[in-house]
């Protein structure tokens, strides 16, 4: 778990830049991530700069649809948008609990 290594800022803008998620501005920045069309995957991404907590690491790769590694493999470029979309095709798009 690289949760130590992120902050929120960067969580938010690698899956804006790698998912092409598009983040709401509200209290929460909430994103969406689209597959052919439809809301598929939602993410909600503290504002600020704090590390992210291990808690709250694990609570969006869930969201995202991954377990806690494949968030990991995200993050660090080594899942990219087509693998992400393979893994959660896989999953029939089904929530991880």
């Amino acid at each position: 778990m690289d949760n130590a290594q992120y902050n929120h800022d960067d969580i938010k803008r690698i899956c804006k830049n790698k998912l092409d998620i598009d983040f709401r501005s509200n209290g929460e920045l909430n994103g969406w991530f689209y597959h052919n069309g439809k809301k598929k995957r939602r993410i909600t991404v503290s504002k600020g700069r704090k590390n992210v907590t291990r808690g709250t690491y694990k609570s969006m790769s869930k969201q995202l649809g991954l377990f806690v590694p494949e968030f990991d493999g995200l993050l660090d470029c080594r899942v990219d948008k087509s693998e992400f979309i393979q893994i959660n095709d896989s999953r029939n798009w089904q929530r991880l609990f």
